[in-house]
């Protein structure tokens, strides 16, 4: 491991200690590649600037996921300079309007060096913010919307950025005032188009200041995923940039963030980027990642030598171009198939069965992934409107999907609208984490229900079956008395054997809540649903750390529960709660050993009842299980 590999930062790095991480090793490979490049010269003109080693090298990835990769001088501290440029146009944005900035700045690439005196011969507009005229003009609306705080509002809001309390190197600071002459006569200038409406100077104080700023090359990185990430810090949390500002900061590093060789960078890597004369290049690919790199030798263009190299190669080498995004097939549905392939965990009676099974592909199940932009709208739209006729429920289910974006809802609201009009009914299902959901203005929560798990859904497209093909059982369960006749696995009972069980249960009522039975319980009773339903639940640990309560199956009117327990005479292995009111016919294990002593026939024809009903079950199981390895 190279020295510059601190074990105290492996962590940030890699996600298990004692294994090796491809992107890291790629990082690896180019700081090898391009340490030896001599290439450049460190910038000069600024007295503090030029005590900057050459030999200083740093690369950071750090992902929309908040994770981070770092190899070489990441935590060296070195000043922001022309970085602070998009940041500071974008909190000129979000402190004044687009408007009036466009009044004060314009967006368009100059083809001139960063301290060009470049600004409209009319208006006296900057050409852009990223060039020093554009970038004084921004920070004097700042100081102008706030004067006496304007220096603690630009800190706060750089550590909502960076993640971390940034400060102002005072020496470099010192520098750049005592020796920054043309950026004092670009703010006179400023100042006479009255671009600037007051004294240029407070404003020229703030952008010494802000170019002085204090940062190391994981700062950068993670200012970097912020963009990335439409302006929130996938490390934070924070949204210090608003959705529609950071598209635009990042349209102007795209165009204008390399200076005169932005054209050119933007046809040789094809990523928004920004550099700055102490050494640092910030780079943003939207949704995925930032890059930052910290050299100090600049080219003739005022970037780093290194930086340009590690963007280039990570352009090529890796496919990381806006210019260069392979499609993705068919990626936004994860899966679709018929309902007849996926039933819920409610377990139903023979009736129930036999008028489901004939009427269970009029449902479609489909599961989507990734971000709902235009291209995945498109892509589920154009797997709806192939649904077949027959198909009367869609569930869609939204547990893969990571982001819906504003502008696409609208899209997706006339899309499932058009499939309402043709008498489909919809079941979202695992869309909590979404604005889908949670929007209230949003007309599609006013019609279609939301189901927090898939099974519920499926529950939900089943009972709607039932009450579309069986009109009976959607005037619910009907009170069917002592007749223990009807009662699903006890239906092949005799007359006799049945009377005979009657005298020996007992109905026990409960309420939506009730635990019928607790894990650990003794399994010494046999339940018969009368009405009502009833859960078991089961406590699952998953990889996260984290428990969670899972149904493993639902039970209505005509089955039983608790016979594995009961017949191996072995403590219960999960919770069985009622979910709505309802009532249980209850064998008592001393009931049931009385019986074996008086009516042995009895209880045989019982055994192979539930032997019977059992191996339904596990035949289900199986096959359900089965299913979902393909699906």
């Amino acid at each position: 491991m190279p020295d510059h590999l601190h074990n105290d930062d492996l962590p940030l790095r890699l996600g298990v200690d004692h294994h090796a991480n491809v992107i890291q090793e790629l990082l690896g490979e180019l700081h090898a590649s391009f340490s030896g490049v001599r290439e450049g010269r460190v910038a000069d003109y600024i007295p503090e600037l030029a005590k900057a080693c050459p030999d200083d090298f740093g690369i950071v990835i750090a992902t929309s996921g908040g994770r981070i990769y770092e190899i070489g001088d990441t935590r060296k501290e070195f000043t922001i300079q022309s970085i602070s440029k998009p940041f500071i146009y974008a909190l000129a944005l979000k402190t004044l309007s687009f408007d009036f900035m466009a009044s004060k700045i314009d967006v368009e690439p100059s083809g001139e060096a960063f301290n060009a005196i470049s600004l409209d011969p009319e208006s006296g507009k900057p050409r852009n913010p990223m060039i020093n005229a554009g970038a004084i003009a921004a920070s004097a609306q700042i100081c102008d919307a706030d004067p006496s705080g304007a220096l603690d509002r630009l800190l706060d809001y750089f550590e909502s950025l960076a993640g971390r309390r940034l400060t102002i190197n005072e020496d470099v600071y010192r520098s750049e005032k005592e020796t920054g002459h043309r950026n004092r006569a670009i703010g006179h200038l400023l100042r006479n188009f009255n671009i600037i409406e007051s004294d240029p100077e407070p404003a020229l104080d703030l952008y010494f200041r802000q170019c002085a700023i204090s940062v190391t090359c994981r700062d950068l990185a993670v200012m970097a995923a912020t963009l990335a990430c439409q302006g929130r810090n996938p490390f934070t949390g924070g949204q210090p940039l608003s959705h529609d500002i950071t598209v635009r900061v990042l349209a102007l590093m795209g165009t204008c963030g390399m200076y005169d060789f932005a054209g050119q960078w933007l046809h040789d890597v094809g990523i928004p980027a920004k550099s700055g004369v102490a050494g640092g290049v910030l780079a943003v690919i939207p949704g995925r990642l930032g890059i930052a790199t910290y050299s100090p030798p600049l080219d003739n263009f005022g970037n780093s030598v290194r930086g340009v190299a590690v963007c280039r190669q990570l352009s090529v080498g890796v496919g990381l171009s806006l210019f260069n995004q392979y499609s993705q097939a068919d990626a936004t549905i994860r899966r679709s198939y018929q309902g007849s392939q996926r039933k819920s965990r409610r377990w139903r009676s023979d009736r129930e069965l036999e008028i489901l099974t004939p009427h269970r592909d009029k449902v479609r199940i489909i599961h989507v992934q990734g971000v709902l932009d235009f291209a995945g709208i498109e892509q589920l739209a154009s797997e709806l409107v192939l649904l077949s006729n027959d198909v009367r429920i869609l569930i869609l289910d939204l547990a893969h999907v990571t982001e819906c974006p504003m502008e696409s809802f609208d899209l997706l609201d006339r899309q499932l609208c058009s499939l309402e009009g043709n008498g489909v009914e919809i079941l979202l299902s695992r869309a909590g984490r979404l604005p889908l959901v949670s929007k209230p203005d949003w007309a599609i929560t006013d019609r279609i229900d939301a189901y927090e798990h898939l099974d519920s859904a499926l529950e939900a497209a089943e009972d709607l079956l039932l009450s579309w093909f069986d009109p009976q059982a959607a005037a619910g369960d009907p009170d069917r008395g002592d007749d223990l006749g009807e009662q699903g696995f006890l239906a092949p009972l005799s007359e006799e054997h049945r009377r005979i069980l009657v005298d020996r249960m007992v109905r026990r009522a409960f309420v939506a809540g009730d635990f019928v039975i607790r894990r650990g319980d003794p399994g010494d009773e046999l339940f018969l649903v009368r009405s009502g339903s009833f859960d078991i639940a089961l406590d699952i640990k998953t990889g996260d750390g984290q428990c969670h309560s899972t149904r493993l199956a639902t039970f209505g009117p005509g089955l039983c529960f608790g016979e594995i327990g009961f017949v191996a005479q072995t403590p219960r292995t999960a919770h069985i709660i009622a979910t709505r009111p309802g009532e249980c016919w209850v064998l008592h294990r001393s009931d049931f050993e009385a019986l074996s002593a008086s009516h042995p026939a009895v209880v045989i024809a019982l055994l192979k009842a539930l032997t019977c009903d059992i191996g339904a079950k596990l035949s289900q199981t199986s096959v359900q299980l089965t299913l979902m390895e393909h699906y």
